[in-house]
């Protein structure tokens, strides 16, 4: 019983914790038609990345404010905001953090042994550290529309 519950407590803090599960950078893919495009994105704080499409740009996550831009020479240039949001895996900081409320529940009334109530807690604080590391890694992030395709025209 213990080890199945240490188990499914370590389950769900790898799996809830964005930093573990995404990392701090994200991969924005552009491509365009015409190919061989010049795709640039820049953002907040002088965060910036560029690249020949089909072209893979990577930026921090916690990077904001980012407009991309494809042009080539002869076609209109196309320009988009990338809206940051959050991430499903950040919100999975919740399931592990439930367990605080659940152990201070089960604690005081009576229900659960010491070793499940010790388990919930620990899983809580984990959930809430999961919070915490997220946000200041930038990993709780991510960057919408990720996939970019263009189609650019010719200028009149």
């Amino acid at each position: 019983m213990k080890r199945a519950l240490s188990l499914l407590l370590i389950g769900c803090v790898l799996s809830s914790c964005a930093t573990i599960t995404n990392g701090t950078h994200e991969v924005i893919s552009v491509d365009s038609n015409p190919s061989g495009a010049e795709a640039s994105i820049k953002c907040n704080n002088k965060i910036s990345a560029s690249g020949t499409t089909p072209a893979r740009l990577t930026i921090p996550r916690k990077a904001d404010g980012c407009r991309i831009t494809v042009a080539q020479a002869g076609m209109k240039t196309e320009s988009m905001e990338l809206e940051r949001g959050f991430t499903s895996s950040f919100w999975l900081n919740f399931v592990p953090a439930s367990g605080l409320a659940i152990g201070t529940v089960a604690a005081f009334t009576g229900n659960g042994s010491d070793s499940v109530i010790s388990a919930l807690f620990i899983a809580g604080f984990a959930g809430g550290i999961g919070f915490i590391v997220d946000r200041l890694s930038g990993a709780m992030y991510n960057h919408n529309p990720n996939v970019i395709k263009v189609t650019l025209q010719p200028e009149h």
